[in-house]
């Protein structure tokens, strides 16, 4: 399979263990934003901006392949390749390349009834997002911070979803206090982008 990782980071932790997670013939991309460059399979280096959660959405441009794969930074799933056949297996049921494969353990999916979590890995074509930002843009939102930090939830909304149940573990930093679920006004952030998204596809 013609895979590209594309994975954020702080650049705060090692990468290695996420990187050695993946199947050893899938091009992988680091986008790094604290020192602001850009990793492709550990050699080619590209000067980035800080784009926060969305840098794996940016990263898809310098990517190879047609079929992406994106996770955290924080967790290492048990097989990500069972996330992208699942993608490969669903697809001849949808007329676009145009639904995205979310690994959501049951015990997440109540929190998430119209969106889904992608940090534990998901699968896509490399156009499902970009078609989903669209409709953002065409009704009249912003790509601001709010959508930099969300759009990952903006995404799940705008994107016929399949969810699967791939064994994950998390890091040992997954609950540091730096992390992006940890942070002041996270709920409130996550709650006002799913209102918007849910606002673009009821228009549709």
């Amino acid at each position: 399979m013609n895979v590209t990782a594309c994975v954020a980071t702080r650049g705060d932790v090692d990468m290695q263990p996420v990187l050695e997670s993946f199947p050893d013939d899938w091009e992988t991309i680091v986008w790094n934003n604290g020192s602001k460059h850009c990793v492709i399979d550990g050699t080619t280096w590209v000067p980035v901006k800080n784009l926060g959660p969305h840098a794996r959405f940016a990263a898809i441009k310098y990517a190879s392949h047609d079929l992406i794969y994106v996770q955290d930074d924080d967790v290492i799933v048990s097989d990500p390749g069972l996330i992208v056949a699942e993608w490969l297996d669903i697809l001849e049921g949808y007329d676009r390349d145009d639904v995205v494969v979310c690994n959501m353990p049951p015990e997440f999916r109540s929190h998430y009834p119209d969106s889904a979590m992608v940090g534990f890995g998901a699968a896509f074509h490399r156009d499902g997002p970009e078609l989903a930002f669209r409709q953002w843009d065409e009704h009249g939102f912003a790509r601001d911070d709010l959508f930099l930090r969300e759009s990952c939830r903006i995404f799940t909304v705008l994107t016929p979803q399949y969810l699967v149940d791939v064994p994950k573990v998390d890091m040992p930093y997954a609950s540091d206090p730096n992390r992006l679920w940890k942070q002041p006004g996270h709920v409130q952030s996550r709650d006002k982008a799913l209102g918007m998204a849910r606002q673009v596809r009821d228009a549709h």
